[in-house]
């Protein structure tokens, strides 16, 4: 009975120390390759208390995601396609497949219509060889986004939700005779275009998006995205010029969100892109 009672003992530990062992080695090469765990770096630690990682496996079915740290505790979240570059102390994001993702999203639900309050997203990022990313792909469209205000419904529980952003900033590798632009693709009015939706083919829909074309892009260098949002009102800086600035007030019975990162709408290809900053504030004035 005791010779028993010390080979289970001997199993256990021998088994701990495996898993450990294991854990250890499965974060060994991602240090070797110089990634390092976000958490640890202070200028990405507000962005990382105040989100969820929403993450696909790559090449999954389109659409498909999951979440990491839903609560806001980045603690040893690091893996190939969310880290940071030990060189550069860029946050990489990187994601394989169609209609996969790899993005911050803000916890904070807000409305756009406080006349007191505004909601900023601030990023300086750049994009790791994008056309690279899309060369392969048969599908017509070949972008990606890169930042998001999203819409979580007209309540907290996502009743009333509708499956559009208010604006997407991309990159499309051709768009309107201009190659590799970033652009704004702002919805232009609060219905359900979906496919399922009574309105899809309504007018209304057909002309539910406006492009905004925000200049080329300089993958050379990153480039500065400042999103403010808040009494009714949409504006979008790029490197300290207003390339937007709008009414919004069809949007202000919905709830919003900001998400950073990757999203592809492209197929056959991985994107990437690096953040050297990003950040997520609330602004309040009176009237």
């Amino acid at each position: 009975m005791r010779k028993a009672h010390l080979l289970l003992v001997s199993s256990i530990i021998t088994s701990h120390f495996a898993i450990a062992d294991s854990l250890q080695q499965s974060t060994l090469p991602l240090q070797e390759k110089g990634y390092a765990e976000p958490v640890n770096y202070p200028q990405f630690s507000h962005i990382l208390s105040s989100s969820k990682l929403q993450i696909s496996t790559p090449y999954a079915k389109p659409g498909s995601k999951y979440e990491l740290a839903k609560n806001g505790d980045f603690t040893g979240i690091i893996n190939e396609h969310f880290y940071v570059d030990n060189s550069s102390e860029a946050l990489v994001f990187n994601m394989a497949g169609y209609k996969l993702r790899n993005e911050l999203r803000v916890l904070d639900n807000f409305s756009i219509a406080k006349p007191d309050t505004t909601y900023q997203l601030s990023a300086k990022l750049q994009p790791i060889d994008p056309e690279e990313s899309v060369r392969l792909s048969p599908n017509r469209k070949k972008e990606i986004t890169y930042l998001q205000v999203h819409n979580k419904g007209i309540e907290e529980d996502g009743a009333g939700y509708i499956p559009h952003p208010l604006m997407r900033i991309t990159w499309d590798l051709e768009r309107n005779g201009k190659t590799g632009h970033y652009w704004a693709v702002v919805k232009t009015n609060a219905l359900d275009c979906g496919s399922t939706s009574q309105h899809q083919n309504s007018v209304e829909c057909q002309k539910a998006y406006q492009h905004i074309d925000l200049g080329p892009a300089d993958l050379t260098r990153p480039t500065q995205f400042d999103i403010s949002v808040g009494k009714n009102q949409l504006v979008v800086d790029v490197d300290s010029e207003t390339k937007l600035s709008r009414d919004i007030t069809y949007w202000q019975h919905l709830l919003s969100y900001f998400k950073a990162g990757v999203y592809n709408q492209f197929e056959g290809g991985k994107s990437e892109v690096h953040f050297h900053q990003l950040d997520y504030r609330i602004e309040q004035r009176g009237n």
